[in-house]
């Protein structure tokens, strides 16, 4: 990823683009990451962050997130693998897919552990 702090939708429109341009392959480019916000939700505006999975102990229970985190009282949204397969998937279905409907798609994902129909 080219920074660690965004919009949810400027993540959107990053992602989007590594695919449109390079496909698949792009998301292998980068090392695994999670994305992390103020809240357990997030809204297309909300303020996020991406820290590499390199930074996070997952297996101490709870999770040992970085310093960064833990004070900026960050929790754990998204995966970078899930992400990335909703938004290519939205994208091959439409590639001028309006984020608003990416976000639902995701928020379906996420609740569901299925693609939604768009």
């Amino acid at each position: 990823m080219k920074k660690s702090k965004y919009l949810f939708t400027e993540l959107i429109d990053e992602i989007k683009e590594m695919y449109l341009s390079d496909g698949d392959k792009a998301f292998y480019k980068d090392e695994s990451w999670g994305l992390f916000a103020k809240r357990g939700k997030v809204k297309l505006n909300s303020e996020c962050f991406v820290i590499p999975d390199s930074e996070v102990d997952w297996d101490a229970q709870p999770p040992k997130l970085p310093e960064f985190a833990v004070q900026n009282k960050l929790e754990y949204v998204y995966s970078n693998e899930m992400l990335q397969d909703v938004i290519s998937m939205a994208v091959d279905d439409d590639e001028e897919i309006p984020n608003k409907k990416i976000f639902k798609a995701i928020q379906y994902y996420d609740k569901y552990d299925t693609f939604m129909e768009l």
